[in-house]
């Protein structure tokens, strides 16, 4: 059963707190595959990850299915799948396959304040009682 962590955010904006969760997993040692499912916000979240600190650097990959296992310790990517053998899953825009998203030791997500995060709240505790069973 995956262990869920929540963080609760100060506003809608996720980019920051997003680079420095995945920054602090990374120097833990973990393996991170990133959730990004819009390849749009995919591309510009890696160029974040190389722009958000003048003084951090986030060692990671973009994944594509079809591509060959990556060696990063992180990987960005929109398809199930875990190309560098991660044991942590962070959300990073909507939510994840349910399934997949079991198969991590770890899952993070980002809640927002306000209604947004209450459903997305609300979906993760009906995904942790649905593993329990």
């Amino acid at each position: 059963m995956a262990t869920l962590i929540l963080h609760d955010l100060a506003s809608d904006k996720r980019a920051g707190d997003l680079a420095r969760l995945i920054e602090s997993l990374a120097s833990e040692g973990k393996r991170v595959a990133v959730w990004v499912a819009d390849e749009g916000r995919r591309k510009i979240f890696d160029d974040w990850l190389w722009t958000f600190d003048r003084l951090s650097f986030v060692p990671h990959g973009v994944w594509q299915p079809g591509m060959d296992p990556s060696d990063d310790p992180v990987v960005l990517l929109g398809s199930e799948a875990n190309p560098n053998g991660a044991t942590v899953m962070v959300v990073g825009d909507d939510l994840p396959p349910e399934d997949w998203a079991r198969s991590f030791d770890e899952v993070h997500d980002l809640i927002p304040p306000g209604p947004a995060g209450e459903q997305r709240r609300v979906w993760w505790q009906g995904w942790s009682a649905e593993g329990e069973q």
